[in-house]
């Protein structure tokens, strides 16, 4: 165990990080607050609560994505979504500075990005990362390595997940129970392969007969989507898809089941569904695959309530009005946005939701029931609240019969709208106070391609036992300048805690809707309730 303290100096783009073995005791309250007020100065776009410390762990990440920690190391995931940035996993060093420890580029197809989660067990890190997989598809999967020889003990136990479309295999953690829990988001924004996932988000090109598979049967109501605008794969923008199906397949009839991916019945080799998550044995692999809930859209962050096993907090991004704008100036005129999509959904807000274990799978609504953004009840896909700004409420894909069979599970709580609500982490330490509560890193909005007009988010909200959320950490920013100053606070994108220390990992400066993506510009921060939490930090 080594203790820490950081000073943080900006000098152009570039943060430096001084480390030193300091364990003297807590600062007296005078101190404490001048020392706040340096720190807060210090780091140029950040609200911190009084009483709490922002300190910088370590910096110069590319687009990192999650941390996992245990008694003897930090570890952090960048994701390797550029051209020339691989996926890496990075230890934390003693310093400040960061050693990568196993990079895509020397396990080739078996490792490739995005790496969207790392996190310690039992001696092993666990990662959720792509890899090649059946049809030729970058697929989901889940490996494990020992930090210590990290190329040579590599093992994917679970792959063939449908991750080659928007969304991916999200995060992964252990339960009491010796079971791991996973998300895996959805292919699309809401059920239909349309020109977005050409023009937005820019699968379609690698993947053109990729779509979203159901978790469970569905049956749908016949309903089938023209394309919206012209682009490369459908020139004259009269291509029809259905809901489940592949871009251009045509329509299908009412009544149409769409059968469920499983490890049992894979379809077109995946063997799981979309918008789901699971469970498994570690130990045992697919042959062990549990389906846990279902029906959402994009559940990034998951994590076990410490205060009741039984519990699974889900956090899911809501759904997008994906679009163009003939400018790229925020804010946005809503008369600009040119849509490009085949089923916008408009103000659906980003949810927690929370599963409630051992018993059958619950149902959350994706892709024709959402919530209230005010109280998280369930509200169906053609309620005026989701198209008061589009040319056409959305309709319901699934089949009327079909759709009152379902039993729809409310929200606890709305994040916001297109906050990008992501990973968690809950507080149980007495030192850094609010117990119980959720953490929650809202990354921000992208501007303007989900539909979003204006910068939100940005920080790092709380969550009591009521579903009350509070500001916590903010960037303060209100322009792209501010908000993307490299030197400061940008996209906070997990939560974890360490003992009396919260670890936020911030994935830099990435913007692509205005042209900003800044590698190296990625930090592992740390906050604390006075000074003595970020002495304790172990790395």
């Amino acid at each position: 165990m080594r203790n820490f303290c950081f000073s943080l100096a900006a000098a152009g783009t570039a943060i430096f990080i001084v480390a030193c073995n300091d364990s003297t005791s807590p600062d007296k309250a005078g101190d404490m607050a001048a020392d706040q007020a340096n720190a807060a100065n210090a780091v140029p776009n950040v609200s911190v609560p009084p009483g709490y410390f922002l300190e910088p762990v370590s910096t110069g990440f590319d687009f990192p994505t999650a941390v996992a920690t245990s008694d003897h190391g930090i570890w952090v995931a960048e994701a390797g979504i550029l051209p020339g940035f691989p996926p890496k996993v990075k230890r934390v060093n003693g310093d400040g500075s960061s050693t990568t420890i196993l990079s895509g580029d020397e396990l080739g197809g078996r490792l490739m990005g995005p790496l969207t989660d790392v996190t310690f067990h039992d001696g092993w890190l666990w990662i959720t990362h792509r890899q090649v997989g059946s049809n030729g598809w970058a697929v989901g999967a889940i490996s494990k390595f020992q930090p210590d020889n990290p190329a040579g003990t590599f093992t994917t136990v679970l792959t063939d997940l449908p991750s080659a479309g928007d969304h991916y295999s999200e995060e992964l953690v252990f339960g009491p129970d010796g079971r791991a829990y996973f998300a895996q988001g959805s292919a699309t924004n809401s059920s239909v392969v349309g020109a977005d996932n050409w023009l937005i988000t820019g699968w379609l090109q690698t993947a053109p007969t990729f779509h979203d598979f159901p978790a469970k049967d569905v049956v749908l109501n016949g309903s089938s989507f023209t394309t919206r605008v012209a682009f490369p794969l459908d020139p004259e923008a009269d291509d029809v898809t259905a809901p489940f199906r592949p871009f251009g397949s045509g329509a299908v009839a009412a009544g149409t089941t769409i059968p469920a991916a499983t490890a049992a019945a894979p379809q077109e080799g995946m063997i799981i569904g979309n918008g789901a998550v699971y469970s498994f044995d570690p130990a045992a692999g697919a042959s062990s695959l549990r389906l846990e809930g279902w029906g959402f859209r994009n559940p990034y962050g998951i994590g076990l309530d410490p205060l009741n096993s039984g519990v699974l907090f889900v956090t899911n991004n809501g759904a997008d009005t994906r679009g163009t704008a003939g400018e790229t100036s925020v804010p946005v005129d809503e008369d600009e946005l040119q849509i490009v999509e085949s089923r916008p959904i408009d103000e659906e807000f980003d949810d927690l939701f929370q599963i409630q274990l051992g018993g059958s799978e619950e149902f959350f609504g994706w892709p024709d029931f959402f919530h209230d953004p005010e109280t998280g009840a369930v509200l169906p896909v053609n309620d005026e609240e989701f198209c008061e700004e589009l040319p056409e409420c959305p309709d319901f894909v699934l089949d009327a019969a079909f759709r009152q069979g379902l039993t729809v599970q409310p929200a606890v709580t709305e994040l916001g709208y297109h906050t990008s609500a992501n990973k968690f982490d809950i507080a149980t330490s007495t030192q850094f106070k609010h117990e119980g509560d959720l953490f929650v890193a809202e990354t921000g909005s992208f501007v303007p391609v989900t539909g979003a007009t204006e910068f939100t988010g940005f920080k790092v909200v709380s969550v009591d036992r009521g579903g009350h959320v509070s500001d916590f950490i903010v960037n303060t920013g209100t322009t792209a300048g501010t908000i993307f100053d490299p030197a400061g606070f940008n996209k906070p994108i997990d939560v974890k805690f360490q003992g009396d220390a919260m670890l936020i990992v911030d994935f830099g400066v990435f913007e692509p809707g205005l042209q900003l993506q800044q590698p190296g510009t990625g930090k592992l921060w740390a906050v604390c309730h006075g000074r003595a939490g970020c002495n304790k930090l172990t790395s």
